[in-house]
């Protein structure tokens, strides 16, 4: 069986895995927008967000309404966090990239499930781990969307040709002949 690349893919792969490629950035970046009007991207809007605050007469989330979030999250978030990583297995890129983009995604995301939990009904301090969830999951996004747009719509064609699986070529590199 020949192997898959990005470079030398149909166009009608280039096309459908770049259409979900921008629209899972499109996506997450309005899941961004939702966090930034109810919490203010601050540690104080989170914790007033989950715990509410009496003087200004916000409730805490309930244990349902934690739920009801969790529910809707807890199944799309896997399936986006998979395909994504999947785009950037499929790549030529070398091992260890992809490793780091897999366990930034996926750890980033497990987070994201995790962290209203903890903040709502455990210590304060966890609110500041959603910084890490946002640099895990930029990271990851970044590096599995970058990647294959870049095989796919950058990279020269002799380049592609010369490449081994799971390397790319760099410039300090010289093909012989």
């Amino acid at each position: 069986m020949p192997d898959f690349s990005y470079r030398t893919a149909p166009a009608s792969v280039k096309l459908a895995v770049t259409a979900f490629l921008l629209l899972a950035v499109a996506a997450l970046g309005v899941a961004a927008l939702q966090i930034y009007v109810r919490t203010g991207l601050t540690p104080q809007g989170a914790l007033l967000h989950y715990r509410g605050d009496e003087a200004t007469l916000q409730y805490p989330k309930s244990f349902a309404e934690m739920v009801e979030v969790a529910h809707a999250h807890a199944f799309t978030i896997p399936m986006v966090s998979l395909v994504l990583a999947v785009a950037l297995l499929a790549s030529s890129a070398q091992e260890w990239l992809k490793r780091f983009g897999v366990v930034a995604l996926f750890s980033g995301m497990t987070l994201e499930l995790g962290l209203p939990w903890l903040v709502r009904y455990g210590p304060p301090w966890a609110v500041h781990l959603f910084l890490l969830a946002g640099a895990l999951i930029g990271s990851g996004l970044f590096v599995a969307v970058a990647v294959p747009l870049y095989e796919m719509w950058w990279l020269k064609p002799h380049a592609a040709q010369a490449r081994e699986p799971g390397r790319w070529p760099s410039s300090g590199e010289r093909r012989a002949g």
